[in-house]
């Protein structure tokens, strides 16, 4: 159960700002930067990750909650979510596309912590996708149409908050396991997006 920590220990540490993949795929649009990831997700974790996600798995995700996916978080379903639930070597869990939920189903009673406003207004527009060691906290993308659309909130976290401006700088963030995707960016030392 707990293989990805026995392999993040056999692996030698990197530094703090070094990234598994290519940093310039983070700068070009397209498909390109989640295709290393299912490469580097494949690689790493041959026993544990695959990818399985469909075109039509992701429009059934935005029929269920009636909302369109910002293109980089529909992006990475596409080409580099896993097809089953799949932990990387920092304690984060992945979610396949069919077990993304909003706040509202993934949280009936409200997520554990303090609340956030602006978060809670919006709560249905909300998608959760991803947690960390078994659900202490989890992370979840705004799919509205409002000025959030995009950003990445922590949820059920002390108290909930923002801890990137979309998806690709969280993914950047979570590569190299940021402090700041764990604390929200109003934290300081070094909690930048």
């Amino acid at each position: 159960m707990f293989g990805w920590l026995r392999r993040s220990k056999q692996k030698s540490a990197l530094p703090a700002t070094a990234l598994p993949i290519d940093q310039a795929l983070f700068e070009q649009d397209g498909a390109g930067l989640y295709k290393a990831l299912s490469a580097h997700w494949a690689a790493s974790n041959p026993d544990t990750y695959s990818h399985g996600v469909t075109s039509p798995d992701v429009e059934a995700l935005e029929e269920r909650y009636s909302l369109h996916l910002p293109e980089d978080f529909r992006a990475y379903l596409v080409h580099a979510a896993p097809s089953t639930s799949f932990m990387d070597d920092i304690g984060t869990q992945w979610w396949a596309a069919n077990e993304i939920k909003s706040i509202s189903d993934e949280c009936p009673d409200g997520p554990p912590g303090q609340t956030n406003p602006e978060i809670e207004q919006e709560k249905d527009a909300y998608l959760v996708f991803s947690d960390f060691l078994i659900w202490c906290y989890a992370w979840a993308i705004c799919c509205s149409s409002g000025p959030n659309r995009g950003k990445i909130a922590l949820i059920g976290g002390q108290p909930d908050a923002f801890v990137a401006d979309n998806f690709r700088n969280f993914l950047r963030l979570e590569l190299t396991d940021n402090i700041a995707i764990h604390q929200g960016l109003s934290k300081p030392a070094g909690a930048g997006g």
